[in-house]
C-alpha cells in the first residue's frame, strides 16, 4: 500500500525535525546548484515534508515538481552533520503524492511496460539477451544454463540500450576468460524494480521480486554478479537472497588478484566517477580504484569531488524521464568537473552514468572518452 500521512509521520518526522537549516547540503545538491531555489534544495524538501505532516501545507502540483526532481543521489546526507536521510524522506513523499494522484504521468508508461514486458522499455522481454549477438565464439548454450555456480543479472538498461550493451558483452568475455561457471536468465530475467522506487510506486514490486528470486534459486547459484549498481543495491536491501552478491568491480579485482585474468599495458590518464548507488548507497569505493591501478601503464587521477561527496551524473532518481533538460544541466556540471582533471578518459561502473555522460558530451561536441570499467579491463585483457 502507498505511504499515507500517518505512515509518513512514523517514517520521516524524526528525520525532518532534526534539520537545522544550516545549509551545508546546498553546495552538494546538484539540483539546487542548477535551480538555486529553496524548494529545490534538500533542506527545502525537508521543510515541505514537515509542513505537510504538521498540517500546515497540502500536497500540490508545486510540491510534486519539487519532490520528483530530486536525483535521490544522497549527496545531501553525506554532507549533513546530523546525517538526515533526505533521499528516504523524498521517496516516501513520492509514495504519498502518487496516492494523491500527483506524479509525472510518464510514470504510467513505466508501470505499463513493467507489467506487460517486465522491463523498462516497450520491447518484448525475449530480446533481453540480444547483446549476445555482439560476441564472437559464443558457446552453444549462449550462457543460458539450468545450473551454474553464478548468475549474471544484467539489468534493463544494459540489455536494451545499444550504448550500454557493450557492458554485458565485455563482462561475459571477462568471466569466460577467467573460467567462471556462470549463467544469465535472458528472457526470464525481469526488471529488479528499482525504477518503481524512484516513481513512488514501491508497492508494485512484489511480483518482480518473487519471480527473480525463484529463477535465480532454480539455478542453484551461490553468487550473483551485477554491472548495474541500482540492481545490486535493490538485491542487497530488498531481495536478500541466500547467495553472495558482487558488483562488477568487486568481482574484477578478485579475478585480477587471483591471477585468473592477466592485464596488458594501457597508456592513458584516467579519472573515476563514483556512481551514486554503488558508492554512497552501497559503500563500494575502493574496488574500482584497485582495478584501475592494477592495469599497467595507467595513470589515475581523482576528481575534485569523489567517493562520499561525488557529484551525480544527472541520471538518477528517474530525473532523465521526468525532466531531461534538468538532467542534462546536471550532466554538464559533471563534464566540466571531469575536464578539469586533464584526464584522457572518465571511467565509471554504471550503465546509466555511461549513457548520461557520454550522450551529453556528444551533444555538446565535447571531446571526452567515456568508458565503463568492464570496457577498460576487457581492452587490457585482450591487449
Amino acid at each position: 500500500m502507498p505511504v499515507n500521512i500517518v505512515q509518513l509521520r512514523k517514517l520521516c518526522y524524526d528525520q525532518v525535525v532534526r534539520c537545522n537549516r544550516c545549509g551545508f547540503c546546498l553546495p552538494n545538491c546538484p539540483i539546487y546548484k542548477v535551480r538555486m531555489t529553496e524548494s529545490a534544495s534538500p533542506r527545502g524538501r525537508n521543510a515541505i515534508t514537515r509542513a505537510v505532516i504538521e498540517g500546515r501545507l497540502d500536497w500540490s502540483p508545486e510540491i510534486e515538481k519539487s519532490i520528483f526532481t530530486c536525483l535521490g543521489c544522497g549527496a545531501c546526507t553525506a554532507a549533513c552533520f546530523p546525517g538526515l536521510k533526505t533521499k528516504d524522506v523524498v521517496f516516501s513523499d513520492r509514495e504519498c503524492l502518487v496516492d494523491q494522484g500527483l506524479y509525472p504521468r510518464i510514470a504510467d508508461r513505466l508501470v505499463k511496460n513493467l507489467e506487460e514486458h517486465h522491463n523498462i522499455t516497450d520491447e518484448e522481454n525475449e530480446e533481453r539477451g540480444e547483446w549476445r549477438e555482439l560476441l564472437k565464439d559464443i558457446p552453444d548454450h549462449a550462457f543460458e544454463k539450468d545450473r551454474a555456480e553464478a548468475v549474471y543479472f544484467v539489468g534493463c538498461v544494459a540489455s536494451f540500450f545499444p550504448m550500454a550493451q557493450k557492458i554485458p558483452v565485455n563482462m561475459a568475455k571477462i568471466m569466460g576468460k577467467s573460467g567462471m561457471d556462470f549463467a544469465i536468465l535472458a528472457g526470464e530475467e525481469w526488471c529488479c524494480g528499482y525504477p518503481l522506487i524512484g516513481a513512488g510506486m514501491k508497492d508494485k514490486m512484489n511480483a518482480l521480486i518473487e519471480h527473480n528470486l525463484e529463477k535465480v534459486k532454480a539455478t542453484g547459484a551461490g553468487r550473483l554478479i551485477f554491472t548495474c549498481p541500482s540492481c545490486y543495491h535493490v538485491w542487497k536491501t530488498l531481495y536478500r537472497p541466500e547467495a553472495e552478491l558482487l558488483s562488477s568491480s568487486e568481482l574484477l579485482i578478485r579475478l585480477i588478484t587471483e591471477n585468473r585474468i592477466r592485464l596488458k599495458e594501457i597508456r592513458a590518464t584516467v579519472t573515476y566517477h563514483d556512481p551514486c548507488d554503488l558508492g554512497r548507497v552501497s559503500g563500494v569505493y575502493e574496488p574500482p580504484r584497485q582495478v584501475l591501478k592494477a592495469i599497467p601503464g595507467l595513470r589515475f587521477v581523482e576528481l575534485p569531488s569523489n567517493r562520499q561527496l561525488a557529484t551525480c551524473c544527472g541520471g538518477g532518481g528517474n530525473l532523465e524521464m521526468v525532466d531531461p533538460e534538468l538532467s542534462g544541466k546536471v550532466a554538464d556540471m559533471k563534464i566540466e568537473e571531469i575536464l578539469q582533471t586533464g584526464a584522457d578518459m572518465v571511467v565509471s561502473s554504471c550503465q546509466q552514468c555511461l549513457r548520461t555522460i557520454a550522450t551529453r558530451a556528444r551533444r555538446r561536441n565535447v571531446n571526452l572518452v567515456v568508458k565503463d570499467l568492464t570496457d577498460l579491463v576487457a581492452e587490457a585483457m585482450e591487449g
